[in-house]
């Protein structure tokens, strides 16, 4: 078969998605269908039932630092606007749920944990007497049972390759049985240098992760040490670099590894820098705490103005109740506010502009000729319900993109399949992603077996395309801090429109020179994005923080990079 001129394929669409009205006209058929559905999807991928209640939080902390201490953080602040311009992307509901115009402000929620945006430090124990890994570890194991919670985990490190059971299609067999906890996984180099404010914030986000939320999640600090020659398999080794490169009350939350592990695990894959294989290390994490349903991917240097647990929580929530239906083309474009009033409205246009094709339904028709897909078998291609309750198995923060044609650098970076250039692919900028336990042990077989890869900001993405999983870009807000030719929401709404959408309907945020990519032939073609609150490199982030920080209470925002604080 060649390969080379494969077109995209549109087929006949049969129906569109009904409007909610129809749908409760129609209640009591809607409600055999959604248990019939629910029955469905909990078949295919358990998780989907277990995980339907994941944003209820418990109404008091379940876990103190110390007896009887625990911060009195406000709530129900209105947000102030005026730090952000109207060029806007995404929609404040997505993470910051039913309490869309509220906020937390910095001085309450992280000047008790010692950040400079307090007036004064509360009277208690100093923190190098906490050991952060424990006291999650005792926290989870209480409210979840030591069979889906190790107390010994400030002991454990990343599993080795054990090749005397690497034989055999079982061994990776998918696990069914669901625990309800997410791990972060807080990447980092061995000599990264921890600010006090860093420090405070770590301190703030496991309390707010973990410590409240009875355990449901867990942070960890996956260290890359940069030295190659040193041996981790030396106990004395290992733990000279441990206590060298993490501070004391952080220590037993670390894990060490670098690219001897990564390459004993993935010989073939012959690649196993962070920049090209970051998933590589997060694979192995998961084969090493099977506990975890879900992780979470974060960067040091990203930053939320939000309760960070509810915020995760609510992007789940919302990339649960997303519809399957045309939900590739979706994730091809950005959520303009300024051009809809909500997303149900976006999402509506999308259906409309589809209405005669089907665009991927399911993995993608190619898939077949480079794995054999895994994903759940698709209904019939006009249920519009499908994927409704389904829990998302990849989440990204960034829409997911074609890079063919994009002149993107890793464009042609593919290795391992046949043939590598007509391999359908998609990729999400910054690699900061939950990502589920099935798909990162899809990524790993294949990667054992075949050597098969392509760069850190495509393998969750092309790997969840293929095998027909459920991928959800969560439009969270992004500002600019450009001025617009027009300061409405409207005409704010159509300069963004024009300054991010060249590509093909399909694939509205990619074609040639996309503006958030890095292009050999011309760099970053689209500047302003220098002024977003969100991107790989630069951008407004720090500004944003430093104002919340100093008592500007603004909407739940993820800022990145914030690289001094």
């Amino acid at each position: 078969m060649n390969f080379k001129h494969i077109p995209y394929i549109a087929l006949e669409r049969t129906t569109t998605r009904k409007p909610r009205s129809v749908f409760f006209i129609c209640f009591g058929s809607a409600v055999l269908l959604i248990a019939a559905y629910r029955f469905y999807t909990s078949s295919v991928h358990p998780s989907a039932a277990a995980q339907s209640q994941s944003s209820t939080f418990p109404a008091t902390p379940a876990c103190e630092i110390w007896p009887g201490w625990r911060p009195t953080i406000p709530s129900s602040f209105p947000a102030d606007d005026t730090i952000l311009s109207s060029l806007r992307l995404g929609a404040t509901e997505v993470m910051s749920g039913i309490s869309e115009r509220g906020c937390t402000p910095a001085k309450e929620r992280l000047g008790p944990f010692g950040h400079s945006s307090g007036d004064t430090q509360p009277d208690h124990p100093p923190w190098s007497e906490v050991t952060w890994g424990a006291l999650q570890s005792d926290c989870a194991t209480k409210h979840y049972g030591s069979q889906h919670a190790d107390r010994a985990i400030p002991r454990r490190r990343l599993t080795r390759f054990a090749h005397e059971t690497a034989n055999g299609s079982d061994r990776y067999p998918q696990v069914d049985a669901t625990t309800g906890r997410t791990a972060i996984v807080l990447r980092v180099w061995d000599a990264y240098e921890y600010s006090d404010n860093q420090l405070a914030w770590l301190r703030a986000m496991i309390t707010e992760l973990s410590l409240d939320t009875r355990g449901r999640f867990q942070v960890f600090i996956l260290v890359n040490v940069k030295d190659n020659s040193i041996d981790l398999f030396e106990e004395a080794k290992y733990q000279e670099v441990w206590e060298r490169s993490v501070p004391p009350e952080f220590q037993d939350t670390a894990l060490l590894y670098n690219e001897a592990i990564l390459r004993e695990w993935y010989p073939k894959v012959g690649e196993y820098g962070a920049q090209d294989q970051m998933y590589q290390a997060l694979q192995i994490f998961s084969q090493t705490f099977p506990e975890f349903d879900f992780v979470w991917q974060l960067e040091m240097d990203v930053r939320l103005t939000g309760n960070v647990a509810r915020m995760l929580s609510n992007a789940g929530d919302w990339a649960r109740e997303q519809p399957r239906k045309n939900l590739w083309e979706r994730n091809g474009r950005w959520f303009i506010p300024g051009l809809w009033r909500d997303y149900a409205s976006f999402s509506a246009d999308v259906d409309e502009e589809f209405g005669n094709h089907e665009g991927i339904w399911g993995p993608h028709p190619y898939a077949k000729f480079y794995l054999n897909p895994q994903g759940p078998r698709p209904p019939v291609k006009r249920d519009s319900t499908w994927g409704i309750g389904e829990e998302a198995e990849l989440i990204t923060l960034s829409p997911l993109i074609d890079p063919v044609n994009t002149k993107w650098t890793y464009e042609n970076t593919v290795h391992g399949f046949e043939p590598a250039l007509n391999l359908p692919r998609r990729m999400a900028i910054v690699s900061m992603t939950r990502t589920s336990r099935r798909l990162l042990r899809l990524i790993s077989s294949e990667q054992q077996s075949t050597g098969s890869w392509v760069v850190s900001e495509s393998t969750p993405e092309t790997w969840s395309l293929l095998h027909g999983l459920k991928a959800v870009y969560v439009p969270h807000l992004i500002a600019f801090n450009f001025k617009p030719q027009n300061a409405s929401l409207e005409a704010s709404g159509k300069e963004l429109d024009k300054m991010l959408h060249k590509g093909p309907r399909w694939n509205l945020a990619g074609g040639e020179h996309a503006g958030l990519l890095w292009c050999n032939d011309v760099g970053l073609s689209e500047q302003r994005w220098l002024g977003a609150s969100y991107f790989y490199w630069k951008g407004d982030a720090p500004r944003i923080w430093w104002e919340y920080t100093n008592g500007t209470c603004t909407y739940p925002l993820v800022l990145h990079p914030v690289k001094q604080d």
